[in-house]
């Protein structure tokens, strides 16, 4: 059954150290009841780091080839979470050659029968409900961490756990419910009242448990959870763009004090520490990236927002009955791998004036595979539309009718090669995203109109209007026809005057990519709550190192910015640390090929946490460190380097807690200082040199020997682009 504890029981042997050290390569994969041979395949590349956008192009054939040579000769383990039917096994386990190496497949289901039927002649293991004693252990462990259950709560923390019946998920979830309420014996026995005299084991009669701690919520943070439900079973969900999506739907109280996604991020916490949503993965500054919601509770929120009426979750091909095409509050649509029959679906939809989201995304929220599908979509029926995501479908002229759509709030698409000037009809706009990797898209000067935008967010990069008076074409231009579809604004190295005298976009907080180019004093000057920027440099843009260097100074007039990702193609010269707000707290570089003693002048940031240097950001064979000392950096990643010998001492890192190397084929050891670091928490080495991966061996050895088993080194052989 749902909740039992058997993705946590995989994970936990899947995590384990020793499974890192002995299988050469590993992938999990969540299967769910709908599932697709190809997106099973897609799953255990992307483990690998073997995707990208060709990838999406092969067909399943050729898929499951690939993944039968990624395997092929190596020990490998498997996981494959909440496997619904033997059929999902059939299809995929032809692609896991059997070389008698040791290799293995996890499966975790439900039902025993596919169980015994993957198993090949050996008993599955049966997961048993938890027993009273190790019931309250666990409810404990939640509500009161390392203290001890108070004596008077005793009683009545017993009866809350007996009638969970020993299921994992019910316990911590009325554990997190109880650890927000009163710890007063009174209150207790109220709660164990309310959970019934009997839980059985049966899922609807679970869900009435679950549901206490859903109707117990504080009122701002029903609809926040309730939310949940218009992204697909097992997904794994961007909190970055699940909050963008609260904020959308106007979820949030706003304060004074905290911008909306403070808010938000308070508000999934709360949920978090109640154990209603999941924290799948963390960013390297330690914030929640990635969350999911359990099957059952998934199953809980479409119920409960039925009975409420207030959100109605449609994801089959089906016209809506009048009754729900007129729902009172929210009717979100939601197409899992939308196909072009789907989409019909829509065209002949009624009118849906409380229609809300639309929502098409792929299993992991990029585009995938679909047929042509402009011709079936139509939005003239979504009068009050707030979000459109359309990650799936590239479109090379945007329909019309999306600038009909007067109070989106929420505009993610696929890829474009034109923004019309019309976009600024959308002037409740907050966010605005484009998924492709594909060529680089010019901003309309229309964009200063929409006063609204919190995010501009485009994963190759745009040209972002000067609104100067005199404007000219890039050099090279003509060589690149998707330039050729409107002016460039000119890119000066002198101030010069705007036909715009105040351009801004006051409460624009995230601006990525922008060219170089695309840097102006005025510009930066008009987004005063500005946190998160990123500048591309452009293949069309000519411009000198010095140049470079001269517009990046003008970042210091962002006096709020906190993240900050520059790449380059060509040498950069870094000269002072003035180039950068002293306000940074993350930042990466890339393709700057800057030597190691300019090491110095980042050093001197005074709130830098997190440093990422990728694709030779710096070169050179040896880094010595001595005379650096990094006072605040807790995250280093050095990705794809030169480097040869690293001399460094402990003092230079107070507080470091991880340390990633990747791609770091020449480094010869990693120093020996490193593990005097007293803050060091993970090692985490991706296809480095084998004398890299021993001096990381040996320092765990040595640390554990003394004693400090916090410690924790993991090496990988295959690429990992997550971090």
């Amino acid at each position: 059954m749902g909740g039992i504890g058997k993705t946590t029981l995989a994970r936990k042997v899947y995590d384990d150290i020793y499974m890192e050290h002995h299988f050469y390569i590993r992938a999990w994969i969540t299967v769910s009841q709908m599932h697709q041979h190809r997106e099973m395949l897609l799953g255990i590349l992307r483990c690998f780091s073997l995707v990208n956008d060709n990838t999406y192009l092969k067909s399943t054939e050729q898929l499951a080839e690939q993944v039968y040579r990624s395997l092929k000769g190596r020990r490998y383990l498997i996981a494959m979470d909440d496997v619904w039917d033997t059929t999902a096994w059939d299809v995929v386990k032809r692609s896991f050659p059997d070389d008698k190496n040791g290799s293995r497949v996890i499966l975790t289901s439900r039902l025993a029968n596919v169980g015994i039927y993957a198993s090949s002649g050996s008993l599955p293991h049966y997961m048993r409900c938890l027993s009273v004693d190790q019931s309250f252990k666990l409810f404990n462990l939640k509500v009161f961490g390392r203290e001890t259950c108070p004596l008077e709560l005793e009683k009545a923390t017993k009866q809350i756990v007996e009638k969970c019946q020993g299921l994992p998920l019910a316990i911590v979830v009325v554990a997190g419910f109880c650890s927000k309420i009163s710890k007063t014996e009174n209150c207790w026995e109220d709660v164990a009242h309310k959970i019934g005299l009997v839980v059985s084991r049966e899922t609807e009669e679970c869900m009435d448990l679950l549901a206490l701690s859903y109707k117990h919520l504080p009122h701002h943070l029903k609809p926040c959870f309730l939310y949940m439900g218009a992204f697909p079973k097992d997904f794994e969900i961007s909190v970055s763009r699940l909050i963008k999506l609260w904020i959308a739907a106007e979820f949030l109280e706003h304060t004074s004090e905290m911008d909306f996604e403070e808010v938000a991020e308070g508000y999934l916490k709360d949920l978090i520490d109640r154990s209603l949503i999941m924290v799948k993965r963390r960013t390297s500054s330690g914030k929640v990236k990635t969350c999911e919601v359990h099957d059952l509770l998934h199953d809980l929120i479409i119920r409960e927002a039925w009975k409420e009426r207030s959100i109605y979750f449609t994801k089959s091909n089906v016209i809506l009955s009048p009754s729900v095409a007129s729902f009172e509050h929210r009717i979100i649509f939601n197409f899992h791998r939308a196909s072009s029959t789907r989409l019909k679906i829509i065209y002949r939809q009624p009118s849906l004036p409380h229609a809300s989201s639309f929502l098409c995304f792929g299993r992991d929220g990029t585009p995938g595979s679909c047929s042509q599908v402009d011709s079936f979509i139509t939005f003239t029926n979504f009068t009050w539309l707030t979000v459109l995501d359309i990650c799936f479908q590239p479109f090379d002229h945007l329909p019309c009718e999306i600038w009909q759509l007067s109070s989106l709030r929420y505009l993610a698409l696929a890829s474009f090669t034109v923004l019309p000037p019309s976009i600024h009809k959308l002037r409740y706009l907050q966010t605005l995203i484009r998924y492709s990797h594909q060529a680089s898209i010019c901003l309309p000067a229309e964009i200063w109109e929409i006063k609204k935008l919190r995010h501009l967010y485009f994963r190759k990069c745009c040209y972002f209007p000067n609104v100067q008076s005199e404007q000219k074409d890039y050099p090279g231009k003509s060589s690149h026809s998707n330039l050729s579809l409107t002016r460039v604004p000119t890119f000066s190295y002198h101030s010069g005057e705007f036909s715009r005298s105040n351009p801004s976009l006051t409460k624009l907080q995230t601006l990525s990519y922008i060219t170089f180019g695309s840097i102006n004093s005025r510009i930066f000057k008009g987004m005063p709550k500005l946190k998160k920027l990123g500048i591309r440099e452009s293949e069309e843009e000519r411009l000198t190192a010095k140049q470079m260097s001269e517009e990046l100074k003008k970042l210091v007039l962002l006096e709020k910015l906190e993240t900050l990702k520059c790449f380059f193609i060509k040498p950069w010269i870094l000269k002072q640390c003035e180039v950068f707000p002293p306000t940074l707290k993350k930042l990466t570089l890339r393709g700057c090929q800057l030597p190691w003693n300019q090491m110095t002048i980042l050093c001197m940031l005074p709130e830098l946490e997190v440093l990422k240097l990728k694709d030779y950001a710096f070169q050179g064979s040896e880094w010595e460190s001595t005379d650096e000392r990094f006072q605040q950096l807790k995250f280093l990643l050095l990705d794809g380097t030169d480097l040869i010998h690293w001399i460094v001492s402990s003092i230079q890192f107070p507080k470091l807690e991880s340390l990633v190397l990747r791609n770091c084929y020449c480094l010869s050891e990693i120093p020996d200082d490193v593990a005097e670091i007293p803050t060091l928490q993970f090692i985490e080495l991706y296809h480095c040199s084998s004398s890299a991966d021993v001096s990381a061996n040996r320092i765990q050895e040595e640390q554990h020997s003394m004693g400090n088993d916090d410690l924790v080194v993991r090496i990988h052989k295959f690429y990992n682009s997550e971090t």
